[in-house]
């Protein structure tokens, strides 16, 4: 599922580059919002995290995607700290209910104050979705850039969906059958499985 034009995830408060290095780099949200300028190369391109800002107290090096690059050279002036959390769980919770991956339910309390309640994809599951996006490297690679310790929780982090899993079948037949017992899958040529946020020309595939 697909929003354009408008983009279905606003900039408010810097949302949009938070969610998007939580996305791309799987960095945790307390690594992430203490991030300075000062630690940032955009001609390397990459994002030193010091030892006291990281949760296993390991300095590591956190390489920055082309379309976060783009982003962060917009941003001026570039002093302090980079990533700005304010809005970031309401602007995310808009755009997962904008393309169908959450609910916000609008509630009423005693005093009159109209809060919504939230339910479906959150924050954290874009740490998740690039531990998935990771594992086309390396798993030693993968680990230093996510920042995890030990294989076991890494790959506890590892999303398994159900195309992974009808895929791993067609591989089995494809490998244990003659070519041309193979039958063609259904629906062969479709799109992934999974379901994307798109703010204009940038696009997140959040798997769940």
């Amino acid at each position: 599922m697909v929003i354009q034009g408008s983009g279905a995830l606003s900039n408010s408060g810097g949302a949009l580059q938070y969610a998007f290095v939580l996305y791309w780099c799987g960095v945790r949200l307390g690594e992430a919002e203490q991030i300075e300028w000062s630690q940032v190369d955009l001609t390397m391109p990459c994002i030193r995290l010091e030892e006291d800002q990281t949760k296993n107290d390991q300095a590591r090096i956190v390489p920055l995607p082309p379309v976060l690059i783009k982003i962060l050279k917009a941003i001026e002036p570039k002093t302090g700290r980079v990533f700005d959390a304010t809005n970031l769980r309401t602007e995310c919770g808009k755009a997962c209910e904008a393309v169908g991956l959450g609910k916000r339910v609008k509630q009423t309390s005693e005093s009159g104050n109209i809060w919504y309640a939230y339910e479906g994809l959150i924050v954290h599951d874009l740490r998740r979705s690039a531990v998935r996006n990771l594992v086309n490297a390396e798993e030693n690679v993968a680990m230093n850039i996510s920042g995890h310790k030990t294989a076991s929780v890494f790959r506890r982090y590892r999303i398994v969906s159900p195309a992974d899993v009808v895929e791993a079948m067609q591989k089995v037949v494809a490998n244990t059958l003659p070519p041309n017992k193979v039958a063609k899958r259904p629906g062969q040529g479709a799109k992934r499985f999974g379901d994307s946020l798109v703010t204009g020309e940038h696009k997140l595939s959040v798997s769940c």
